[in-house]
């Protein structure tokens, strides 16, 4: 009888052992891949007068997708009223596709946690424009985007650029210019009367 209980004992022993060490499995994190950066050929601009919505200007700007020619800055001149608040959105396109390829939501709402736009102005209107983003990613605590933004002018007629950069910063954002790589890089030329 002993031999028999031993039997059954020592079979349920290699069961269970057999049971649970199946389960076993090694852990390991697995994460998505990080997106790549985004193909843009084209950026526009939209300053829209926040007293005056019928007061809109666009600017555009367009990068030949080859890159053998220089680009096309012959639409990227704002001319905008002094002592004024205007919303400026930013639209971002792949004009190699047909038809052509808006990337404003995927940029801007769905890979929003991975992009920030920044402004660098240079020029006389450098003291006399004021930029600040109104919209915000899903990060914790939420940070800027700058694709939506109030652009203010004061009282001074002026000239200069602002060159406008769109970083991508895929699980590395943090509110800061450093992480991640550059998109793109547009220079507009700002008058103000």
């Amino acid at each position: 009888m002993n031999t028999k209980l031993n039997r059954m004992l020592f079979s349920a022993f290699i069961l269970s052992a057999l049971l649970f060490g199946s389960c076993k499995k090694k852990e390991q994190a697995v994460s998505p891949p990080v997106p790549g950066n985004e193909f843009i050929t084209t950026i526009k601009w939209r300053f829209q007068n926040a007293a005056n919505a019928n007061d809109t200007v666009w600017v555009r700007w367009y990068q030949d997708p080859n890159g053998t020619a220089p680009p096309d800055t012959s639409q990227a001149v704002a001319n905008l009223k002094k002592n004024t608040t205007y919303k400026l959105t930013v639209h971002f396109y792949d004009e190699t596709k047909t038809p052509i390829l808006d990337l404003t939501n995927e940029i801007g709402v769905d890979r929003a946690n991975y992009h920030t736009y920044w402004f660098f102005q240079t020029g006389g209107i450098v003291g006399h424009v004021t930029i600040t983003a109104t919209d915000h990613d899903t990060n914790n605590p939420p940070l800027w985007i700058g694709m939506q933004d109030n652009f203010v002018t004061d009282t001074a007629t002026c000239s200069g650029r602002i060159e406008g950069r769109l970083r991508h910063q895929p699980n590395s954002k943090n509110g800061t210019y450093a992480p991640g790589s550059t998109d793109n890089d547009e220079t507009f030329t700002i008058n103000i009367h």
